[in-house]
């Protein structure tokens, strides 16, 4: 039975999948939300750890636990990724993506990442001041380049300090949306010239194999400064599972064993990355196959931390830092002070990401909706139009 929507380019190439059974698209999945909740404290208490925040607290934990629950936290970027690239395989699984999509795929995702980001950077330099003069150091405010390459996210392109180290992450996730619509563009475009093969499955494919080369370590660089090559696994792993719980059959098998040929190289090579990236994948697979993606993870509170979670993706870096050094000068240095600095850090994080979700983050993703509706609007006038 074929996949058989309202679309032309799954209709014509793909002839034996199955349709979607277990999983309803036009909801969100609770486990991938889930997992998205999850990622991002992961990461705020990496950072508490990674600033040397909480050390009288590391003695009162087994060294394998603190290692996990907060050492570990950085690998909640390789979560993202990996979700990032199930979410966006999901947005395009039934669309024709031409020129006129291609476009409106991209500045729909902007609107989407880019007031909530704006936010963040303006808070950061504002914290910044502020421990600046608190310390009596001298502040310079960024200049024109800095603040310029930051709005466009090339910062790390060409190789300026980011004003919150986080932020590599977005210069990464614009690259691989990018990179991601051009190869369905080419793909699709090739489809409705030719509709022999479905170019799709065979430019991921490739683009997949090639991604390899990166974590088999056979290529060492990012071939451009701050370039995604090096992370491009990651999305494809997310595409590959999408693919495999939309389709099923061969599809989930090949995204199972990509997984588990890239978890063999993760331990291999020892690189901790690749090992998250193939355990995720591998998870979301498994979840999927159990028929659980809507009944994981779908604990109210998880779910709530997974609506504010880009928020405090953004925010929790500054406020970390701000936290503990007003809570120090209330406590002296020990154990008290680091588990009321981890108290403080987790209720303003979290206040502040769900005001930043409310009131800013909230309205830029009805204004991606909205506008892609306007789109979708103006180009049914145009085709009428020129009818």
């Amino acid at each position: 039975m074929s996949l058989r929507k309202n679309t032309n380019i799954m209709d014509k190439s793909i002839i034996h999948s199955k349709p979607l059974t277990k999983v309803n698209t036009s909801k969100r999945i609770v486990f991938a939300d889930g997992l998205r909740g999850f990622a991002a404290l992961w990461v705020v208490f990496f950072h508490m750890s990674e600033g040397k925040h909480i050390e009288n607290f590391k003695t009162l934990l087994p060294e394998w636990v603190f290692a996990i629950v907060f050492d570990a936290g950085h690998l909640g970027v390789a979560v993202f990724f990996v979700l990032s690239g199930f979410v966006m395989a999901l947005i395009v699984q039934q669309a024709t993506v031409n020129r006129t999509y291609a476009r409106q795929f991209l500045v729909r995702r902007m609107i989407r990442l880019t007031p909530p980001y704006f936010f963040a950077i303006f808070i950061t330099l504002i914290l910044a001041f502020v421990k600046a003069k608190a310390l009596a150091l001298a502040y310079i405010f960024p200049g024109f380049s800095a603040i310029f390459a930051h709005i466009f996210y090339v910062q790390e392109l060409f190789s300026i300090p980011h004003f919150n180290i986080i932020f590599w992450t977005l210069c990464i996730e614009v690259q691989f949306y990018i990179a991601f619509i051009l190869i369905f563009l080419t793909a699709d475009t090739f489809n409705a010239r030719f509709s022999i093969f479905n170019a799709r499955i065979v430019l991921v494919g490739l683009a997949s194999m090639i991604a390899l080369l990166w974590p088999l370590g056979i290529i060492s660089t990012s071939v451009w400064s701050g370039g995604f090559l090096g992370f491009w696994f990651s999305f494809l792993v997310g595409v590959l599972v999408c693919w495999g719980m939309l389709m099923e059959g061969s599809y989930r098998l090949f995204a199972i064993l990509f997984c588990l040929v890239l978890f063999v190289i993760g331990w291999q090579t020892d690189t901790e990355m690749t090992k998250a990236v193939s355990l995720t994948g591998l998870i979301m697979s498994f979840a999927e196959k159990l028929g659980q993606m809507n009944k994981w993870l779908c604990w109210r509170w998880i779910q709530w931390l997974a609506m504010i979670s880009y928020s405090l993706y953004l925010l929790h870096n500054p406020i970390t830092g701000l936290a503990f050094r007003i809570v120090h000068l209330f406590f002296l240095p020990g154990l008290t002070a680091d588990i009321v600095g981890m108290f403080a850090t987790l209720v303003t994080c979290l206040i502040g990401s769900y005001i930043t979700y409310y009131l800013i983050e909230r309205p830029s993703i009805r204004w991606s909706h909205e506008w892609s509706l306007s789109m979708k609007v103006q180009t049914s006038t145009e085709k009428r139009e020129g009818a």
